[in-house]
């Protein structure tokens, strides 16, 4: 759905981001992740046309953005830093005003049903100044949802707001890829989101991608509880773990049956095996080197 192919942007000669390539499945839900300066905003503006990349190139349902961006966003919709609205007009206003600058015709009936899938039906005719911080990200949902989207590019969609309208955007965007079949490409600095979200990622650091793909089969932790331990570990290392503070660090083709054979084969007594649950934010820190 998504192809990112070789970007790379320069700004004041200072590289922003460095020979970064994505492919986003059709139907996922995938997460942009890294600190302020990473490169996502540079990344996604690329995506959006609206920064122009010096080598390299992103496609949007097989349409190059850079050669053909009218064909490639015709299918896309996207909330990109904070959504803006005028607070004196109403949300149905608001969505109406930026759908005629956009000289499409799009009918009433889309229309509400794009208020309808952001949740925002009761208080759409409400003016958009009596809104809450929650209330606007979802306005900024139902304009990104007006072209009836392929795809969406969502730009940090539960900032500010408290623990309950984060669980509600959460199931909102779920929705979007279960109920309707959107393709969506998101970045949050709140890692417990993203983990509920996304089952793959893309790691951005000082602009280069240090990490892309399924994070949770990425690499998988073990206790061993074996005598004697010396004995344990050179087998272990021998499998090609890894010690990590107490735990050992595997790969995603890790053979436990195998490890234990061996380590009963040179007279080890294992007592026990246990997988140890790694959070995505653990995984983030680890590839950051934090």
């Amino acid at each position: 759905m998504v192809s990112l192919r070789a970007l790379n942007k320069t700004f004041g000669g200072r590289p922003a981001i460095r020979d970064i390539s994505i492919e986003v499945d059709r139907g996922e839900i995938f997460g942009l992740l890294g600190h302020n300066g990473a490169g996502k905003s540079t990344t996604f503006g690329i995506m959006l046309g609206m920064v122009a990349p010096d080598s390299g190139e992103a496609l949007i349902g097989g349409k190059s953005v850079q050669r053909e961006r009218a064909a490639a966003l015709a299918s896309a919709g996207a909330i990109f830093e904070t959504p803006s609205f005028y607070d004196y007009l109403s949300g149905w206003e608001n969505l109406a005003f930026f759908v005629s600058l956009s000289g499409r015709r799009i009918p009433r009936r889309e229309l509400e049903e794009a208020v309808g899938r952001a949740g925002l039906s009761d208080r759409i005719g409400s003016k958009v100044g009596t809104y809450s911080h929650g209330m606007r990200q979802r306005l900024g949902l139902a304009q990104a949802l007006v072209p009836r989207p392929e795809f969406l590019l969502l730009d940090e969609p539960t900032d500010g707001l408290d623990p309950l309208g984060i669980r509600e955007i959460r199931e909102t965007i779920r929705s979007f890829r279960d109920d309707l079949g959107i393709t969506v490409m998101l970045s949050s600095h709140l890692l417990a989101e993203v983990e509920h979200l996304c089952d793959r990622v893309a790691i951005l650091h000082q602009g280069r991608l240090v990490f892309c793909g399924e994070w949770r089969t990425a690499s998988r932790r073990w206790k061993f509880q074996c005598e004697p331990e010396a004995a344990a570990s050179e087998v272990l290392r021998s499998m090609g773990l890894t010690e990590c503070g107490g735990h050992w660090e595997s790969g995603p083709d890790f053979d436990p049956a195998a490890t234990v054979a061996a380590m009963v084969a040179a007279g080890i007594a294992v007592r026990g095996v246990t997988p140890s649950r790694q959070t995505l934010e653990d995984f983030y820190l680890e590839r950051l080197g934090s």
